[in-house]
């Protein structure tokens, strides 16, 4: 058999952001939350057709950002996944950014119903990482809770569980943990490994998939490549060194090959402020 990368991104949605075989994700969410995520639909479900459009419209950049997450809603609460391989100068602010911008959009007032807070609702966000976020000698899972160190005491409702997976860390807590490291490493599974992940790794197998999505799935790695060689020229021009002319070159190189703001500012460190200045001038690359 061979096998997609699981972390192509195409093909990280198709397993986990598909109502199709929901199963797969319940079993994601429990091996890492220890929770029952009764009710679960994911939202903006995998839609080869929906990609293939972003692709016609020559905005694979929109692509990927799409792409790389699975939203979902359960009875009692809202989960988000992201996968990130490479990298990002400002991934711990965008890991915050996203599951909480989703915890305030449930907030509306209506007149004459009950409190608008009464609608807001716990989420549960689970980053998965191909490289190490936090010290080398850590567990591979850590999740983040609201929490007074000074008393040791927790908030009193689970409302914000923030996790991350680093796939390249041996410490995991449970033998499907393990199972799914090595799903996204493309290492053997276990002879018991759970039949969800054995599920998952089916619906990657070539000889299961059309010649348009793995057609389409070609073009996001084309994407991926593209956008790590950006990062590294950035780097040889001088970026790490905080030389800002090369940061302006970058970014007005970025810009003229459609970039989103926010990836510019990841691979620069330009603020938003400064991006849009150089938008506005007209002058790109």
């Amino acid at each position: 058999m061979k096998y997609v990368n699981p972390t192509n991104d195409l093909a990280f949605k198709k397993v986990l952001g598909n109502n199709e075989n929901i199963h797969i994700l319940e079993g994601f969410i429990r091996d890492f939350f220890l929770i029952d995520p009764k009710g679960l639909t994911v939202e903006n479900p995998y839609s080869i057709k929906a990609y293939k459009e972003l692709i016609k419209d020559e905005e694979t950049y929109k692509l990927r950002l799409t792409a790389s997450d699975v939203a979902a809603v359960m009875d009692f609460a809202d989960y988000r996944s992201e996968l990130q391989i490479r990298k990002a100068i400002y991934f711990d602010e965008r890991s915050l950014y996203y599951p909480l911008n989703k915890f305030v959009s449930r907030y509306r007032v209506e007149p004459g119903k009950v409190s608008a807070y009464s609608r807001l609702r716990p989420i549960y966000s689970l980053n998965i990482l191909g490289y190490n976020n936090f010290s080398e000698d850590e567990d591979a899972l850590r999740i983040f809770q609201l929490y007074d160190p000074v008393r040791n005491k927790h908030f009193p409702k689970k409302i914000l569980n923030l996790g991350y997976f680093e796939l390249l860390k041996p410490n995991v807590e449970t033998e499907n943990q393990r199972q799914w490291q090595n799903y996204f490493l493309q290492k053997p599974l276990s002879d018991d490994a759970p039949d969800y992940i054995r599920d998952a790794l089916q619906i990657i197998d070539e000889s299961n998939m059309d010649e348009e999505e793995l057609d389409m799935m070609k073009q996001v790695e084309y994407y991926q490549s593209v956008y790590d060689d950006t990062v590294s020229h950035a780097r040889e021009e001088g970026i790490n060194e905080g030389k800002d002319e090369a940061k302006f070159e970058i970014a007005r190189n970025m810009l003229s090959k459609d970039y989103t703001i926010e990836d510019i500012s990841e691979i620069t460190g330009l603020s938003k402020d400064e991006i849009l200045e150089i938008q506005n001038s007209g002058i790109l690359v």
